[in-house]
């Protein structure tokens, strides 16, 4: 990467990071300034703030990483955990339906596509991995809003644009709530022609062993060959899908 694209002050954050972990009994201020050769303000302000945001913790004299570290570990681990879990059983769910297949996870205020399974059809559709989604108006986002956020609708959304993509997209805050009642009460969300106007998605959620929402699996096809008349066959299918994943994850009452 080219260094007028470095932060200073952010790759300077990463050395003492970095430094921190050679040490699990700890380091000292000094030994820090003297390790990375820098000014004892801009350390200061850095420690301070870590460990303000709890990514650091002092014991007596010196500093070592915080449990923080721990938690996104486990989470990253975790997830890639779950796409190998969730692989087969979206293959076997392309297959079965022979539309796209896809598992979704929560990133910060969007949905994320973290495995696709693309349809072997001359036309189909797909994005691809990393691809990140509004919540309000997919079906892997709404799955997502209804089962894997602890707070409320209003407070977990504050700030958040609900896109209107179609004229279908549901755009309040009170038409999620009485979406995701619904959605709570069969099981399975849909994107009702709400992104694009001649696609319909179907999503389940996915859970862990201790019954989390850790994603949403669905599939994606045209208006023509997920028509209306068909949805409960395919959200059965989906659902099983995100059951065996479930299962696979942990959860023991599925």
């Amino acid at each position: 990467m080219a260094p007028s694209y470095i932060i200073p002050v952010l790759a300077r954050t990463f050395d003492v990071i970095n430094y921190i972990s050679n040490f699990p009994q700890g380091v000292t201020f000094s030994e820090i300034v003297s390790h990375l050769d820098a000014p004892k303000a801009s350390i200061y302000r850095i420690l301070h703030t870590l460990e303000g945001s709890a990514w650091i913790e002092k014991k007596g004299d010196k500093y070592i990483l915080s449990y923080m570290f721990i938690h996104y570990g486990m989470l990253t681990l975790a997830r890639r955990d779950l796409a190998k879990v969730a692989k087969p059983h979206l293959q076997n769910l392309m297959e079965d339906i022979g539309e796209t297949a896809h598992l979704a996870v929560l990133s910060g205020k969007q949905s994320m596509l973290m495995t696709v399974c693309e349809s072997t059809s001359h036309i189909k559709l797909s994005s691809p991995v990393g691809t990140l989604l509004p919540l309000n108006c997919t079906s892997h986002g709404k799955v997502l809003l209804t089962w894997a956020i602890d707070e409320p609708l209003e407070t977990f959304l504050s700030g958040v644009e609900l896109v209107g993509k179609t004229s279908h997209s549901i755009t309040t805050i009170t038409g999620l709530k009485e979406e995701i009642t619904r959605i709570k009460q069969q099981g399975y969300a849909l994107d009702d022609l709400e992104y694009f106007d001649d696609v319909r998605c179907c999503a389940a959620p996915v859970f862990d062993g201790k019954n989390h929402c850790i994603g949403a699996v669905g599939i994606t096809a045209t208006r023509v060959r997920f028509s209306s008349n068909i949805i409960d066959e395919v959200s059965s299918k989906v659902k099983k899908a995100a059951t065996l994943i479930s299962r696979d994850m942990g959860k023991l009452s599925v």
